[in-house]
């Protein structure tokens, strides 16, 4: 079952990548400044350089992911395959370590596959598989982290630790989102280490050196085109600034809070024909998402019963990048829930699993059904004008 899933995650990802042909959304930014890296651009990296007219350099975050798609578009050439490839791999990937956690976590492959079956079909996932865009590779890094995090609880072993802190400094590279899971595992592991003042240099290694080496190693291209130390750290002060103080408005920006029930959506793309439209809308599963939050109460539920250390990897896991938003300064988007929604799948395998089999599959194939349905609206399949109308099954996701 699980190359199935797989196979098919990979598949609903690539379909269509290449539409549209250019930059849409977020991709005016990421993917342009993917496709100016591969050309040796070192503006591509600098706050202070004019884009030319409806682009803009992505410096905003760190620039390892735009490293990353820009393997495609070093392969496949500066296209919208291209640009866009990398991530489609990169979310496959992020999948099969849903897969990896669960069964750690649960126990079982039943539980695993059934979690791994369900991120496979959410739409948000999908969706930001398809675009140039940080988040699902921060996505993949968080859930790699995770892995290396639960191997360490179940084994103690000094080279999981040392993993650990690898994939912290690339997930730090990637977006400083990653500073959730540093303060969530350095804290974790801390106190079990508190009265062991031997091991504290290398929880310092893990958690502090080794993210910041990587972190400033993710720059090399930019030292080797020329840039300065000093412009170096003032990028990262230019970061600070602007994500802590935009005040920017957006149509589809929404509140941290109505991220679960997913009020607002993030409409990314709409391409009208004579009697047809393509959608391209940053959404998840709705039937997955609804019957994720009682999954997530009945997780927490379970987890202070039972006191058992992996279901509260599992609540902590959603909680550690839902609830810090609730502090952000800037706009936000739904997309920025991205990294809890792979711990609500697992939240909701748990829970389906401990009812009656029949709920179970009954869930399934509505989630099902659901993706099917939706999935044009997703991915920028022309559809008739009165089918499109169908999807907007609240005022809010117009």
């Amino acid at each position: 079952m699980l190359p199935l899933i797989l196979i098919f995650t990979f598949l609903v990802r690539a379909i269509n990548i290449t539409y549209p042909p250019s930059f849409y959304f977020d991709e005016v930014y990421n993917a342009f400044t993917t496709v100016e890296i591969v050309k040796g651009n070192k503006n591509a990296y600098e706050w202070f350089h004019a884009a030319p007219s409806g682009t803009a350099y992505g410096w905003t975050h760190p620039p390892l992911a735009k490293l990353i798609a820009a393997t495609g578009v070093f392969i496949f050439g500066p296209n919208s395959f291209g640009w866009r490839i990398a991530n489609v791999l990169i979310g496959t990937a992020a999948i099969y370590y849903i897969y990896l956690i669960s069964l750690d976590l649960l126990g079982t492959k039943r539980h695993a596959l059934l979690a791994t079956g369900l991120a496979s079909l959410d739409g948000l996932l999908l969706v930001q598989s398809r675009i140039n865009m940080n988040d699902i590779v921060a996505t993949f890094f968080i859930l790699v982290s995770f892995w290396a995090f639960i191997k360490y609880q179940l084994h103690k072993s000094k080279i999981y630790l040392l993993r650990l802190g690898l994939i912290l400094g690339l997930l730090l590279s990637t977006k400083w989102t990653g500073l959730y899971a540093i303060v969530l595992f350095s804290t974790w592991i801390g106190l079990q280490n508190l009265v062991h003042p031997q091991k504290w240099p290398r929880l310092f290694l893990v958690f502090i050196f080794i993210p910041v080496v990587i972190y400033i190693l993710s720059y090399s291209q930019y030292f080797i085109l020329g840039g300065s130390w000093k412009n170096f750290l003032e990028l990262q002060n230019q970061m600070w600034w602007y994500n802590t103080t935009l005040k920017a408005t957006h149509t589809y920006q929404s509140s941290w809070w109505t991220w679960p029930v997913m009020i607002r959506p993030v409409w990314y793309f709409v391409d009208y024909a004579q009697n047809s439209i393509a959608n391209i809308y940053a959404m998840g599963n709705p039937l997955l998402w609804w019957l994720g939050i009682p999954a997530i109460f009945y997780t927490l539920y379970s987890s202070l019963k039972t006191r058992n250390w992996r279901l509260w990897v599992i609540i902590a896991g959603f909680l550690a990048f839902w609830l810090p938003w609730a502090r952000a300064p800037r706009i936000m988007f739904l997309y920025h829930f991205l990294p809890a929604v792979p711990f609500m799948c697992i939240a909701l395998a748990y829970s389906l699993l401990r009812l009656p089999r029949w709920v179970t599959l009954a869930s399934s194939i509505l989630i099902l059904a659901s993706f099917i349905y939706f999935y044009p609206h997703w991915t920028g399949i022309h559809i008739p004008k009165s089918l499109a109308a169908t999807y907007f099954w609240l005022p809010t996701w117009r």
